[in-house]
Parts: C-alpha cells; structure tokens; sequence
C-alpha cells in the first residue's frame, strides 16, 4: 500500500502545479484585457485623426479653389 506521506506529498505538488497555472490564466487574461483597451484607445484615436485630416484637406482644397476664383 502506498504510504501516506506520498499520497500527501503527490497531492500537495499537483495542488500548487494546479495554483500556478490558474495563476497564469488569471494574469494572461488581465493582460488581454489591458491590450484590448488600449487597442480601442489607439482605434478611437486614430480615428479623430483622420476625421481631422479630411477636414484640413476639405478646407485647403475650399482655399485653393478660393484662390483659383479670385485669379480669374
């Protein structure tokens, strides 16, 4: 029969090898989570961005054009 303290001892080690991989899960899936936050932030950001450039290229085109007008 096996003895007690490597029952004790086998379980002891599959308890802490079981602690350390939720562990793991648990920090993985907060980094995931930061990540995809910060990747909506930079979505979002990028967005304004070119909602912006459009619009410097809307009022320099309207400038040009202005221009162009008053040479004629």
């Amino acid at each position: 029969m096996v003895q007690l303290s490597k029952i004790l001892h086998s379980r002891n080690n599959w308890k802490r090898t079981t602690i350390e991989c939720r562990y793991e899960i648990r920090e993985f899936k907060k980094t995931k989570q930061r990540h995809l936050k910060k990747i909506t932030e930079l979505k979002q950001e990028n967005r304004e961005l070119k909602q912006q450039a459009l619009e410097v290229k809307k009022h320099d085109f309207n400038l040009k054009r202005e221009v162009e007008e008053a040479n004629l």
